[in-house]
């Protein structure tokens, strides 16, 4: 027997030669490969385990100037996981409970050193079964630092990237909202707005910290106005982006907005030119409608969006959709060659047109029930009494109490244009 291919080292507390002569011929009868020392004092003993490196210790429990109770103490306290065999001529069952559980490893009598060996071979195993374990406890650990580490790092750079992403969010949530009107035109142009023969009142929420719904409302001349809205597909940052370009688009083609279909036309063929290489479909509901405030006239376009309202102050606020289903064109970027086509409708002192994004409506409350588009119609001509600014607030207020949350699923947009006044031709 060997210990990791080395002779094992012992340390031998013995003060009688016979007796050593007896436990070494143990260990060459089992073929155990050794070297050993032999001590008989404290100072000796001592000077050994410190010098001598033992893989194990025998000793014997009664020495004249020394015992083995008091080797297994210096022994314990400067090693605590060292083999240690007390061997002895008689020791009684009381004596050898407490050497345990002092620490000694076995015992064994002189008369009985048949068990030597194997309580050896034991002691020898169970140490190294236990550095095994605790270098596996030590690599492990060593791996869990290393990897709380990594995880560290890799937490502070997903945090740095973190913060670039939010700042960028935020400048991309200012911009959207600076594209979007936040002073109204007054009609006639140099009026205020309290003298404007128009009034205007515009509510947009984002389900995300950007949205695809956006809206705009632009004087077209000192009488007329074009109103458009629109909804993107889907949410956050992608939408966000298709809104800005369809704004910009908007912008380019301003000169196009008395004429609604014409307007919607060209933005189609844009969006469709941007996106033909894309793989992915990118697609937008919109709405255009021009107001001539001289004659009351309305002028609309629809590319999949859902119809406007228009309510009738003059028959006791009855409530209408601007056009059908059936009459609106395809959403913006699908068909390059989509042709869309203008419906006229009039209005009266007091009449109000509501714009709205589905948003609004396709939501659910706590019970799963829907918030219907007819719903929305109801909601709408309950309060049709109400100037546009107050009645979309409240509109949207109430299907936040339908809901029992501020967090639409969805981008919602609302916008309420009233007629206050028609206005004399400045000819």
């Amino acid at each position: 027997m060997r210990l990791l291919g080395e002779p094992i080292r012992i340390l031998l507390l013995e003060d009688s030669e016979l007796d050593a002569e007896l436990i070494k011929a143990e260990l060459s009868l089992n073929e155990v490969e050794y070297t050993m020392t032999r001590v008989e004092t404290e100072e000796g003993f001592r000077c050994a385990l410190a010098g001598f490196k033992p893989h194990a210790v025998l000793a014997d429990y009664r020495l004249p100037s020394f015992d083995g109770r008091s080797a297994l103490e210096i022994t314990r306290k400067a090693h605590p996981l060292l083999p240690f065999i007390m061997i002895s001529g008689a020791l009684g069952d009381e004596a050898a409970v407490e050497l345990l559980k002092a620490g000694a490893t076995d015992f064994v009598l002189k008369d009985r050193l048949k068990r030597l060996v194997p309580a050896l071979n034991r002691a020898l195993k169970d140490v190294r079964e236990h550095e095994a374990l605790e270098k596996a406890r030590s690599e492990v650990l060593a791996c869990n630092l290393e990897l709380e580490k990594r995880v560290m790092e890799r937490t502070r750079e997903l945090r740095e990237k973190n913060e670039i992403i939010e700042a960028d969010l935020r400048m991309a949530q200012e911009l959207q909202e600076a594209l979007l009107p936040h002073n109204f035109p007054t009609i006639p142009h140099n009026s205020t707005p309290a003298e404007s023969a128009m009034r205007i009142g515009s509510v947009y929420r984002s389900s995300h910290v950007v949205g695809g719904d956006c809206y705009n409302v632009t004087r077209i001349s000192d009488t007329k106005v074009c109103v458009f809205i629109c909804d993107v597909m889907g949410h956050g940052v992608r939408a966000a982006l298709v809104t800005a370009m369809l704004r910009a688009i908007e912008d380019q083609l301003r000169e196009r907005a008395a004429d609604p279909a014409l307007l919607l036309s060209e933005m189609n063929k844009a969006l469709c030119h941007i996106f033909e290489k894309s793989e992915n479909l990118v697609f937008a509901s919109a709405c255009a409608l021009t107001i001539d405030l001289e004659s009351g006239a309305v002028t609309l376009s629809n590319a999949g969006h859902p119809c406007p309202l228009l309510i009738h102050h003059s028959e006791q606020n009855s409530i209408s959709p601007l056009g059908q289903s059936s009459q609106r064109g395809p959403a913006l970027g699908i068909f390059a060659t989509a042709q869309y086509t203008n419906l006229s409708s009039r209005l009266a002192a007091e009449d109000l047109i509501f714009l709205y994004t589905d948003g609004l409506f396709e939501v659910e409350n706590a019970e799963a029930e829907l918030f219907t588009e007819e719903q929305l119609r109801d909601l709408v001509s309950k309060h049709s009494n109400l100037p546009p600014e107050i009645l979309v607030e409240r509109v949207v207020h109430e299907v936040e109490e339908f809901t029992g949350s501020k967090n639409f699923p969805d981008d919602l947009c609302a916008v309420g244009i009233q007629l206050v006044r028609t206005i004399p031709s400045a000819a």
